[in-house]
C-alpha cells in the first residue's frame, strides 16, 4: 500500500466518523427534545453542523433543500414536524453531496492540475 493510500483513507474515515457523530448527536439530542420547536431546531442545527462538513457544496444543497420546501408548501403540501426519518434522509444527501464532493471531484480536479503542471 502506497503511503499516499494511508493518509486518503485515513482522511475518508475521519470525515464520516464526524459525519457518524453528527448523526448519533441528532438521534441523542433531538430526539429527546418534548417540544416539537425545540426539536425543529435541533434538526436544523444538525443540518448545519452537516453543511458545514460538506463546504462549499453543503451551502449549496441547504439552498436547494430549502427550495424544495418552499414549493412544496406552495403547492399545499404538507411539511409535518421533524422525525428519525427526516433526519436519516436528510443526513444521508449531506454525506453523499460531501462524499462525492471531496473523495470524488476534488481527487480528479487535483489530479488534472498535477497533469497540466507535468505538461509544462
Amino acid at each position: 500500500m502506497k503511503p499516499s493510500t494511508n493518509w486518503k483513507t485515513c482522511l475518508k474515515a475521519a470525515w464520516f466518523v464526524s459525519c457518524l457523530a453528527v448523526l448519533i448527536w441528532t438521534f441523542t439530542s433531538c430526539e429527546s427534545q418534548p417540544d416539537p420547536t425545540l426539536r425543529g431546531e435541533c434538526s436544523l442545527l444538525s443540518g448545519g453542523m452537516m453543511a458545514l462538513l460538506t463546504l462549499p457544496l453543503g451551502l449549496l444543497w441547504v439552498c436547494f433543500l430549502s427550495a424544495a420546501a418552499y414549493l412544496l408548501a406552495s403547492v399545499g403540501g404538507e411539511i409535518g414536524a421533524p422525525s428519525i426519518l427526516v433526519d436519516c434522509v436528510v443526513w444521508l444527501t449531506f454525506v453523499g453531496v460531501g462524499y462525492a464532493q471531496w473523495f470524488v471531484v476534488v481527487p480528479m480536479f487535483m489530479g488534472k492540475l498535477q497533469l497540466r503542471k507535468r505538461s509544462m
